[in-house]
């Protein structure tokens, strides 16, 4: 069963930083050298001073853990008084329509993957080193781990309710979205929550290496008291908030003509050819509800082409049912491969591959895209999918979902052990 705790978290002290939109932090490993630098301008007590300080080496992880210290003695950060749940409520635009996801702040115990955790998506380990020395030096859970889990009653949701109306602990707009929490410490609710995760299953859509560090940490430190605790955030699958959007795909440095091209692929797909990759997209866009996968190529040389899936389901026995209705999947395995020679499941072929993917329309983010062979356009796959692949114990390639938006750093802070 997944197990869920609430805990006492350490949050921005509002008597000395009276404006927490310039102390909180995107996750660490969307800062870039410049993002960094501008942060650390916004405030002396920018949270980017414990997740991504600009101490070199070593030296990163004793700055944040004398940092964090710091901020406790001093009162930048005050820890709760009652172990707590926190609501979160994130509201954004996604084209013209006002979106707001719910969700919440929780310890969460942690198990092996695969178990009632599961990954959902091909990652690289190479952070877990960084992260796995920060959480030992500030004995902390410093990042959001984004989970998702299913619970069609929508129970969350309804406690939510009646909190809407209070006075939050936090309301600030952060890089165009507004973040909202509370403080949950009625034990009825949270037990009330806690037997609904009980029953379900969680993914993990964001954070997976975080999950990881975690993981290896508990089970280096089994006599540290809470270290098999971690910090996570978890949104309901049927929330109207939890949208995934789609990573469409880049290729360069493999040029191939389009008649080449196409030849390659029409055994397996109807080809329509559009006037423009605004009518490509479009069509995609009307065709999402069909039994069909439809995706979209825009090639070197403008040309803008509809390439529907004609083939059967079970295209392979390498993969589940679940993974071979996924766009990506087709994309990599029945075009990626044959038509432009890139195995993505071989590293040295992923130097092929770039990534578009955000909150903008295709059309707009393509825009800032230039000297490109190929711009694939894939539609994002639905929980239900995500989950479904989960549970066969397959994971998807890198990059096949873009949970938007991400939980920033600095919220709250949980102690190991609190």
């Amino acid at each position: 069963m997944v197990n869920i705790f609430p805990f006492k978290g350490w949050r921005f002290n509002t008597d000395i930083v009276s404006d927490l939109s310039q102390v909180i932090a995107p996750p660490y490993d969307v800062i870039n050298d410049a993002d960094q630098s501008a942060l650390y301008e916004r405030s002396p007590y920018n949270y980017v001073r414990i997740i991504l300080n600009r101490s070199a080496g070593n030296e990163r992880y004793s700055e944040a853990e004398k940092t964090f210290s710091e901020w406790k003695k001093n009162e930048i950060l005050i820890q709760d008084t009652d172990p707590s749940v926190y609501l979160l409520c994130q509201s954004f635009l996604q084209g013209e329509q006002q979106i707001e996801r719910t969700g919440f702040i929780t310890k969460l115990k942690i198990t092996k993957l695969g178990g009632q955790v599961l990954p959902h998506e091909q990652t690289i380990s190479k952070h877990i080193n960084d992260r796995y020395n920060l959480m030992k030096a500030t004995k902390a859970n410093t990042g959001q781990i984004f989970m998702s889990y299913r619970d069609q009653t929508r129970t969350v949701e309804s406690i939510m309710g009646a909190y809407e109306d209070d006075i939050p602990l936090i309301d600030v707009v952060l890089d165009g979205i507004q973040y909202r929490l509370w403080r949950l410490t009625d034990e009825g609710e949270i037990n009330t929550i806690q037997n609904v995760l009980a029953g379900t299953k969680a993914i993990i859509a964001d954070g997976h290496h975080r999950y990881k560090t975690a993981y290896q940490y508990a089970h280096d430190h089994p006599e540290i008291n809470g270290s098999d605790r971690v910090m996570v955030t978890l949104v309901n699958a049927y929330n109207d908030g939890m949208n995934v959007l789609p990573t469409h795909r880049i290729i360069r440095g493999k040029p191939i003509d389009d008649d080449r091209f196409i030849k390659k692929i029409k055994g397996r797909f109807d080809i329509e050819k559009k006037s423009s990759a605004a009518e490509l997209l479009n069509e995609m866009d009307q065709r999402r509800s069909s039994d069909t996968i439809n995706l979209g190529v825009l090639t070197r040389v403008g040309n803008a082409y509809l390439l529907s899936y004609k083939g059967k389901k079970n295209w392979t026995r390498d993969l589940s049912t679940a993974s071979q209705a996924l766009d990506v999947n087709v994309l990599h395995q029945l075009i990626l491969k044959p038509a432009c020679g890139i195995d993505t499941r071989d590293q040295n072929d992923l130097g092929y591959l770039g990534y578009i993917r955000g909150n903008e329309p295709a059309l707009e983010m393509i825009k800032n895209v230039s000297d490109y062979d190929f711009v694939f356009f894939v539609n994002p796959p639905d929980l239900d999918q995500i989950f479904d692949v989960a549970e066969t114990g397959e994971t998807m390639p890198q990059k096949s979902t873009y949970f938007y938006p991400k939980v920033y750093s600095g919220l709250v802070t949980a102690g190991i052990g609190d």
